[in-house]
Formats: C-alpha cells, structure tokens, sequence
C-alpha cells in the first residue's frame, strides 16, 4: 500500500488508524486530494459545523494542521524565491577570478526576475493582499456567523460601494479626504434607496422631513447659513440685527418683532428644528394625516423612534429604547434624573413638604419630561428576570405623551452640546417665565418664546460663556436641588464660602433692606459675603428689589425670589462686564422703573417692557455698543444720567478766577467809549443810553438774530442814543460816530468771548475753537455765564452770602453740563464743523430733535454713529457733513427725473467716501427708504454703518447679508424655502480663499448728465431795475434724452439767480439779476448733490448812456476871494441813473470866465478819469486871477458855482 497523503497521516495520528464513521465524509476528503489550508481557515468552529467533528477532535487536528500549513507555506515561499536555472558565470577580477568563492546568488538562487517592487501591489506583503485577505476573512469567517433573520447588515449591503472600486496605484497611496470618501458612501447609498422616495420629494427636502435617526432633520442651506456665521463669530441673528432700522433697542419706541426673529435664529436651530420642538404634541388614534398633531401613534414612533410595525410597544424596555435612541445607561439615567442623578434637596431650604419617598424628577433634573406632575418616570424590574423597562406604556395616551416630551428633549440635547439636567432648567425657565407673563397655567410646552429665551442664552453662552444655571436664574430662580455629590445652585452660592459656622437658611424669615444703626443682621452679612458685594452696593441693590417686589414695609425675605432677584441683579452685570450698581443705574437710565422692576422683581417672558429677554439684550447690547466705541460703560452712564451740581471745585475757582483776573479789560465802559473818540453825552453815562445793547456792568447783551440782523439792530440802537446823549449840535457827525461806537461795540463783545473760550478751554481740558460752541450747545451764552460769574463774584464779596457761595446754583449747574458735553466732545473727537452743523440744523435733520440742547442716551449713540462711520470712511469726515448738509436742503422731488438723479448721486458719493462699490450702497439705501433711496439722517447712517461693517468682517456683499437678515424664522412656504437656498448659495462665495474685491469703481457723479448753457447777453446794469441776463440750460442724461423736473440752482457773487425747475424737453431759462456792486462775475448752475458747473463770464456795469453828476457828490466851492497863488480842490462823483459809480471813466473839467479873456485857470491834473469810487478831483488855480465858471463833462455837465480868484497884489 501506498505512503497516505501527509493530511491523512495527520488524521491518523489525531483519531488514530480507525477513524471514527462519522468522520468519514472529512476523511474522504483528505484522501481525494482536499487541501488543509481552507480547514485551517475555517477554524474549529468551522470544522464542526461542516464535517460534524466533536470540539475537541476538531480542536487537536487544528494544532497540528496549524504546523503542518505553516511549513508548507514556508516551503512554497522559499521554492517561489529560488530558481533551477543555470545562470552564466560572469567575470570575476581579483581573487573572484582565481577562487570561486561563495556570494548570495550561488548559496540562495534567488529568482530575481519573479520578485516585484517595495510596496507594489501585487506583493503578498502588500496593504492590498492584507485589505484582501481581510475581506476574505469577513465573508468566510464573520458573515457566515450570523443570520439574516438578525436583521444584521452584511458588508456588501452596508457598503454598496466598496465591491465596485479600483485597487489600483492611486487607491493605495494617494491622499484623500475623509470628506470625499464619506461623500461617495453617501451618494452610493442615496441612489440604492432612490426608489423608496417619493417621485414628488428632493432629497433636501427627504433630508430635513425625516426625523430619525436623531442627526435629523438635516436643513442643509440652514447648516450652511448658520456655520459660515459661526466661522465670523456670528450668528443668523447677528444679521437680522444688523439691517433692522429699529436697532439697537435701547429705548422704548425702538423694539420691533426683528428682534424676536433675531434671538430665534441667534438659537442656532434650524426652521425643521425649531418645528420639530414647538408642533402641537401627537394624539393617540390619529388620523394619520400629515401634521404632527394629525400622525397616529404608530405613525409618530415610526417617523421619531425608526419604529416598523409594533415594535413601538416594545420602546419601554430599556435595552430596545437606548439602541433606538443610542444612549448608554449613564445618559439614560442622566435623562430621567435617576440613579446617580437623582435630585436631592437642599440640607438648607425649608421645604413645605416633608422628606420625598420616590425620586423628586418631576421637580429638579426631569421636569420637562414628566411635565412637572408626579410620579415621575423611572426604571423598574422587567417582566423576565434581569430586564428593565421604563414606566410609561408607549401604546397608551398618557404614555404617548411622555415618549412625545422624550422625543424633542433627546434632540434639543443633543442640538444644544449640553447637559440633559441643564437643557432641562433651561426649558422650565422659560416656560415657567412665560407662564407668569401670560398670567395662565403652563402646559409645559416649548414655544416661539421658549426659543427666543434659548436664543438669547446661546448669544450669552458664546460671548461671555454664560452657564446653563446662571442663565436659569436670570429668567426664573435659583435651584435647590443638588444631584448626588453636587451641592444645589443655591448652596454653592450661599453657603459655599465656609466663611460662617452657620449656614445660610431658606426658610423666608424677614430681615431689613437697611439695618438699623449698630445692629449686626447675620443674614446681611452672609449675602454681602456670598456675592461678594459691599454694604452701600447691598443697601443700592436691596431698595430696587424690594420695590420690583412691591415690598414697602422696610423688610425682605429669606425666600427663593428674593435671592434670586439678588444673584440675578450682581451676576449679570459681572458676566457682562459691569459692577451692579452700573447694571442698576443702566437700567434705570435706560427705560426706567420698567427695566429694573423686570429684572430685580420675578422675571417673566411677554411682549411688555418688562420681558425679561428684552431687557438682558438690551443690556447686552448697549454694552457692546460702549466696548466698540471704546468707552466705559461708566462713562456713559455719567454723560447721560440726570445733572446733579456738586459744590464748587478747585477747577471751578481757577475758572472764576481767570475770568475776574481777564475781564475787566473786555467790558464795554463809559470810559472805553470815551477813549475811542465818542464825545461824552450831556450829563449821563453811555451805558445808560445803551440799555439794549450793553448791561451796567459792561457786558454786551447776546443776541438770537443773525449776525446782519444784529448790525442793522444795533445801529438803529447807537444813532438813537447819539441824537439822545449828544443832541442836534453833532447831526453832521453822528454817522460817524455811530460807527465809531460799532467798533466798540463789536471790539468789546470779541473780547469778551475770547475771554470766556481761553478760560473754558482750560476747564473743559479741550480745545480752543470748541468751548464757545460747547457753551451754545448747553443752552448758554457768553453773556449770559459772564454774568453768572460776576454775580457770584458780587455774592463772595457779601459777608452774609459767603457760607453759602460752595453751594450749587444756577452756575455750577450749567458748568457741570458744559463739562459733561466738552467731555463728549472730547471723547468722540467731535469736530468744531460736526457740532456747529449738529446746532444749526442737525438736531432736526439728523436725529428729529426739535432742542438743539436736549442731550439723552439717544444723541449720544447717534454722535458715535457719525464718527464711526469717520472711521470707516475713506475720505475726509467733511465729505460727509457736506453731503447731509445738501441732502438735507434738498426740495421736494415729484419728478422721476428729478428723484433718479438725486439717488444716483447719494449713492456714488456715499460709496466714494466708505470706499464700497455702487452697488452695495445702492442696495442698503433701496432697503433703508425703498420710496427715495437717499440716505438723509443718522438712523439710516446707522444701519448702512451696520452692514458696512458685517461685509468687511464677512466677505459678503450687501445683498447677501439682507438675504439673510430677511430669512424667516419658519419655511412651510415654498418662497421662504428658496431665500434660504438663495441667502445660502450667495453666503457661500464669501468662503474663497481669496475674498473678491470690494468693487468699488471711482465714477463722476457728474458724468450721470451733462448740462449746457447759453447766456442772451454777457453785460448788464448793476442796480436797474428789469436789467437781467437770462441763461438757457439744458439737461440730458447718459444717452441723451431730455432730464424734466429737475431742479437747476444758480449762484453769483455780484448777482442772484432763482432755481428753477427743467421743462420736459430738459431746458429751464435761469435768470441772473445784478445786485448793486459792478464787477466781472462768473455764475455756477449745479443740480443738488453735484458739483457745480461754472457758466460764462458776464460783467455788470453802469449805464453809460444815462449818466449824472450828483450835486449832492459835489465839493463845495469858497465863499470868499481865493488869494493869490493858492489851490482849490474841487471834485465830483460820476454815477449812472441806477446809481451806479462810473469807474475809470474819462472826465474833462472846463471853465468859463466872467469879464477879461486873458484871465486863465490852471488844473490839476488836465485829464483826469474817475477813481474807484466814481469820483473826480482837481486842483485847480489861476495866475492872472479872475471869476471862473467851473464844469466838468463826461457825457454830461454839472456846473460848479463861481469862484473868484484874487490877482497878484
């Protein structure tokens, strides 16, 4: 017989030479032929199953068989790397040449020809053969293990993509994204499944309807939104507040319903996702419609838990429920506040029930999910032995009701990154807080403003990393539930310090708001220590929530509410950075008793002022506001809070001071008039005449009136007291010396300003050239805190007044607002063109303020507005008080033409000087006032500041971002839908790398049109009535066409031009009338906001065909005989019949003599021409002597009278 195979004998050595008969099928095949190595593979396990051997034969032909496989690999192996080939013998040289010795091919005739490169893929060493085998190992060994009846997944099905990729060079060693390989996995499987989704349905839409697993509902525009915002350190809501003209919020009248769709986006919860938490909760035995309310019970367990068929019923048993929600027991646990989460009371609360039996969940940890009624839902014993089930039946109502609550908590956890425990006081809060301002029952649901209150958290949370307690305790109270070893909110805070043997009790005795002169109150001292507050900071806090709570009888509580008002009102100013007494004082600064009761009484969510939501963003708000204009809150909270005039200060006497010392040498005395050459009056002072002009101690009394006014007026005012004081015997002299007396009378009040502005300057700490308006934006004038200081100089002189001359009055109240105005001035580096345009016209243009001196909270956040945007402007800051001083004169624009042109200029200038492109401004200002987009005061400067701002943070364009500042807070609306796909995909090219250029091209306003002119003539007569120039302008557009109803402005030094509007064929006739000076003039036409255009050249003239010489003008001639050799100097003034002076006009004197015709006349000059002034002169005298008729000629003759001559003696 022959030699059995080697397996045979293996089998023969293991069982022995009588193998067994039931092994005779493994037998045979070993005899046939039948390799080992698939039996190794198999394993024991393996050999069981298919040949029937026992475990332990199985076990001991392994063993060998093991060894028996791995020499004969190791065999095959060496054989493969060795060849029978004789290889030729090369040449050898040195002792290789002689001897032949041993080298690595001879002893190992390695087959070098077979072998394959490090690493290729045909190696048996290879990432490939290990990746191969691997799959081999889970299709024979894995997979064949388990059943499909397991419902368990087999590779193939769970990867439908892994069979048809290519092993190839690139899927071996090439990089590649996790993103592109999960992409692919997903697409694969996306289209295996294509079938089981509606014809009707997108996969966006399949993604964000689903609802289980819990990753759903999935809103990837949503997504997309809000990380791109998050990546700017953003949020939705940011760009919601950012393009509501109602923004900041920090008054009354400025809150909008945007502000609720802001804290709902800043939630960072998608529209499917707010959905989900705030659809009505599902009924038991629906209708199996489409809504939630409207689902089945089967249906909702099947579309929230991926329940099939019954398998609901069985989502009380604890192992089915955490594999269909994916929590492990710690979580389960920490969900249902059970176990080693179960709440425990505090040791230091009184609690008017006594020591709980069962778990309290329904009251701290779980209140949400049991809706706050007991008992509880717990984890009790199965129905088999060692198997756990929840409580609530899932196939019955109240059960449907508790698995509903479960459903949305699980997600809102898993959505928030938080705690279940904290979610859960984050939800109670707000509910309970919305229940007090609805004045109803809560029925424990969560709504819209449960998700503002959520939104507002979120912004706190990654802002100022607010904590899911402390922001409980702003809306709601203080816990008293610890869990486990976890002290409760209110232990850690109250009797965490180990300060007091004592502890702090809860147990609602009284104790006083202000205790009384030496008594100690321990329950004082041990709040003071525990918020880390001073007494005066106690007794500021204890008298607002004492009145928020509508307790007046000098006493407080120990209870809850009261505690919580008082960790409430230090807390959060701490978090956002502020002292308490400064969150006290903003509050009540800011909206008065309402805030501050809001917020120091028991907080509730509505739509009052006292909402508590709005009242911390409001906070918040205004906070960042002061960072970003870099002053502290209590700087702002000094400059707009109520004057109260301190006693006098040293600054205060070196200003009285300095102006007593300066003074005197200002004032406008009888002595200062009499030295300036004005004759003193008959038996009076000056002063006295002057009444109306100058007070008696010499102050020159302010006037409202325009300065041209108050020169007319004051003239009238001197010429009456020179006829009065000095009588007829000075009516030739009293046109001078009124004014002589004007001089005065205008050197004496520039003297005095400059006094009072060196001395403000000096006690303002600023500038020159800004005290005197400062000084008129408080209100005052120089004349009037002169005379303030000379009468409290007056009072310091009276012995009896000078105990009271430190105390406030009058002056040191309008010192103290001068100094809180030049401290805003200074701060905000406010210009002396900016508050000179603020108290012309501003306060009305700008900020609809009737009183140029009313200063609030809102002035001062519109102030900052207009040098932030000097910031951000690339232009000089007086570019754009130009533009809102031209806007603002602008006249109404009926016309299209008209209305097209001003827009088109507000736009191009306003992105000139924020250096922005066209189009961005032009779509802020068509969203600011979409009916004349022309941005005309600092409200809507604001807003356009706002996005200006979040496009230079974001890389967006200004559409994108009111896209999504538009975004609705639900999208059942197919349009809604596709704004956020729109907003999404725009929001999305701000991701570049490289972020697009700004856009902005510089362009012309004046190019939008042109504008020509033709003058009928180009000379006129100054001062004649009818005599004008008429000039005809035409306006076109770009292309053309004709520009009607626009108006055309005309100006002139030496004349007037009315503006006029342009007829529908774009011509306007613009006349220029000439006032009374003659020059050369040359007018310029303009349409408002653009530059001017100068027109031609025209000279106003005299009428030189209708001239005279005034006798009025002319020298009076000697009475008597002109001696010999002597000189008289006669002259005459040319004007024209409109009165016009004739200037450098030709002038012949001539004379006639009365007896001899040798007497001759000589002149001085011979020739002469009119001066300047219109005037002639000569000298004229006579060598023989003689009567002479002197004339002088131009055109026309006045006749002199005689003169006589003497001759020579």
């Amino acid at each position: 017989m022959a030699n059995p195979r080697p397996a045979v004998e293996l089998l023969r050595q293991v069982l022995g030479k009588d193998v067994p008969s039931e092994y005779t099928v493994f037998k045979t095949y070993l005899e046939q032929g039948g390799s080992i190595f698939p039996l190794v593979e198999m394993g024991a396990r393996g050999l069981m199953k298919q040949y029937d051997l026992s475990a332990d034969d199985a076990q001991r032909f392994l063993r060998r068989a093991n060894s028996m496989a791995i020499y004969v690999r190791r065999q095959f192996i060496e054989q493969r790397l060795q060849h029978d080939k004789q290889t030729p013998k090369g040449a050898g040289s040195g002792l290789l040449s002689l001897v032949e010795g041993p080298s690595f091919e001879a002893l190992f005739k390695p087959e070098f020809d077979g072998f394959c490169p490090p690493q290729a893929l045909e190696s048996l060493a290879s990432p490939v053969a290990y990746l191969i085998e691997l799959l081999r190992w889970i299709q024979d060994r894995i997979e064949p293990e388990s059943s499909s009846e397991m419902g368990r997944l087999r590779l193939r099905d769970r990867r439908r993509d892994l069979m048809d990729l290519s092993v190839d060079y690139n899927a071996v060693h090439r990089s590649v994204s996790a993103v592109d390989i999960i992409v692919k996995v997903l697409e694969t499987f996306i289209k295996g499944h294509e079938s089981q989704r509606p014809a009707t349905s997108s996969l966006e839409e399949a993604m964000f309807e689903a609802r289980y697993p819990s990753g759903l509902p999935y809103f990837q525009d949503w997504t997309t939104l809000d990380e791109i915002a998050r990546d700017n350190g953003l949020s939705v809501g940011s760009f919601v507040r950012a393009i509501d003209p109602a923004f900041p919020y920090f008054w009354q009248e400025r809150r909008t319903p945007e502000l609720g769709h802001a804290l709902t986006h800043a939630s960072r919860l998608g529209a499917h996702q707010r959905e989900l938490l705030t659809e009505a909760p599902a009924e038991y035995g629906g209708t199996g419609g489409g809504k939630a309310d409207e689902l089945s019970h089967v249906q909702f367990y099947d579309r929230n838990f991926g329940t099939t068929g019954l398998e609901f019923k069985d989502l009380n048993q604890v192992p089915f429920f955490g594999q269909r929600t994916k929590l492990a027991t710690p979580a389960l646990e920490s969900l249902l506040a059970l176990r080693g989460f179960v709440p425990v009371r505090s040791a230091n609360v009184v609690f008017p029930s006594g020591a709980p039996v069962a778990p309290e969940s329904e009251r701290s940890g779980a209140v949400y999910l049991n809706a706050g009624t007991a008992p509880a839902i717990s984890i009790i014993p199965g129905d088999t032995s060692g198997t756990y089930k929840l409580t609530p039946d899932p196939d019955t109502a109240q059960g449907l009701e508790r698995f509903d609550r479960i459903n949305r908590k699980l997600r809102l956890d898993q959505w928030l990154d938080l705690p279940s425990e904290e979610v859960d006081a984050l939800l109670v809060a707000a509910i309970k807080a919305e229940a007090r301002g609805a004045s109803a029952v809560t029925d424990w649901r969560i709504t819209d403003a449960t998700l503002r209150g959520l939104g507002l958290f979120q912004s706190l949370r990654e802002r100022y990393g607010c904590t899911a307690p402390d922001f409980a305790v702003f809306i709601d109270e203080l816990s008293v539930y610890g869990r486990g070893e976890t002290p409760s909110q209110f232990d850690q805070i109250f009797n965490g310090q180990g300060d007091y043997g004592d502890p702090f009790i809860l147990d609602g005795a009284p104790f006083s708001i202000v205790p009384e002169p030496g008594e100690v109150d321990l329950t004082v001292i041990q709040l003071c220590g525990a918020l880390r507050i001073d007494l005066k900071t106690y007794q500021y806090l204890a008298e607002a929530i004492a009145k928020a709570h509508g307790l007046d009888k000098g006493k407080l509580s120990r209870s809850n509410d009261i505690l919580s008002s008082f960790y409430r009102m230090v807390r959060l100013p701490r978090l956002l950075g502020m002292t308490p007494a400064e969150g006290v004082l903003m509050l009540t600064l800011l909206d008065g008793e309402d805030l501050l009761g809001g917020l120091a009484g028991v907080p509730k969510i509505d739509s009052s002022l006292s909402d508590v939501l709005s009242i911390i963003h409001s906070m918040d708000t205004c906070v960042q506001w002061c960072a970003d204009r870099n002053f502290s809150v209590l700087w702002m909270l000094q400059q707009i809070a109520p004057l109260q005039a301190s006693a006098v200060t040293d600054a205060e006497r070196q200003l009285f001071d300095a102006v007593l010392n300066l003074l005197p040498g200002a004032l406008l005395t009888h002595q200062v008039l009499l030295t300036a050459g004005v004759p003193a009056p008959t038996g009076g002072n000056w002063l006295e005449l002057l009444t109306k002009l100058v007070d008696p101690e010499g102050l020159v009394i302010a006037s409202t009136v325009t300065e041209a006014e108050y020169l007319a007026t004051a003239r009238q005012e001197l010429d009456q007291a020179v006829m009065d004081g000095l009588g007829a015997a000075y009516e030739s002299e009293r046109p001078a010396i009124v004014e002589r007396m004007i001089a005065v009378l205008l050197q004496a009040r520039d003297g005095q300003a400059s006094v009072l502005k060196e001395c403000l300057a000096v006690y303002m700490g600023d500038n020159v050239g800004q005290a005197l308006n400062v000084l008129a934006w408080a209100g005052a004038t120089v004349y009037q805190l002169l005379g303030l200081v000379l009468e409290r100089a007056r009072a310091d002189l009276d012995d009896a007044s000078r105990g009271r001359g430190d105390e406030p009055g009058p002056l040191l109240t309008l010192l103290a607002d001068i100094r809180r105005r030049g401290a805003v001035v200074s701060t905000l580096g406010l210009s002396v063109e900016l508050l000179q345009d603020y108290l012309a016209y501003g306060h009305k243009a700008w900020l609809g303020e009737n009183d140029p001196r009313a200063f609030t909270l809102r002035t001062l956040y519109y102030l900052t507005t207009l040098t932030h945007a000097f910031e951000l402007g690339e232009q000089p800051a007086s570019e754009l008080l130009g533009y809102l001083r031209e806007v603002n004169q602008l006249p109404d624009l009926p016309g299209k033409d008209a209305r097209e042109l001003a827009e088109q200029a507000a736009t191009i200038r306003l992105a000139a000087f924020f250096g922005w492109s066209v189009q961005d401004v032009g779509e802020c200002l068509s969203r600011i006032d979409p009916n004349l987009k022309v941005l005309k005061n600092l409200s809507q400067l604001d807003l356009l500041i706002r996005v200006r701002v979040l496009a230079m943070r974001t890389g967006m364009d200004a559409l994108t971002i009111f896209l999504i500042g538009e975004l609705a807070p639900s999208v059942t609306v197919p349009p809604a839908k596709a704004k956020y796909q729109e907003a999404a995909a725009r929001a999305l090219l701000s991701l570049s790398e490289t972020r697009a250029p700004r856009g902005y091209v510089a362009e012309d306003p004046g190019r939008l049109f042109t504008l020509t002119y033709v003058a009928d003539k180009e000379e006129v007569v100054a001062n004649k009535t009818g005599e004008s120039i008429i000039f005809t302008v035409t306006l076109k557009n770009r292309e053309g066409d004709p520009l009607s109803g626009v108006q055309v402005r005309g100006t002139a030094v030496l004349g007037s031009i009315p503006p006029r509007d342009t007829d529908i064929h774009g011509v306007v006739s613009l006349v220029y009338t000439p006032g009374s000076v003659m020059g050369t003039d040359t007018p310029l036409f303009w349409v408002d906001l653009f530059e001017p255009v100068p027109g031609p050249t025209i000279n106003i003239v005299a009428d030189l065909s209708q001239l005279v010489f005034s006798p009025f003008l002319m020298s009076r001639v000697p009475l008597q005989g002109v001696p010999f050799g002597q000189e008289v100097e006669l002259y005459a003034t040319l004007k024209d019949r409109s009165g016009n002076l004739v200037k450098n006009h030709p002038v012949q004197w001539t004379f006639q003599e009365d007896v001899k015709e040798l007497d001759q006349l000589v002149f001085r000059p011979a020739v002469t021409r009119t001066n300047q002034d219109g005037q002639t002169r000569v000298f004229v005298t006579s060598p023989t002597g003689g009567n002479f008729k002197i004339s002088v000629e131009s055109g026309v003759k006045a006749n002199f009278e005689p003169i006589n001559f003497l001759p020579q003696e």
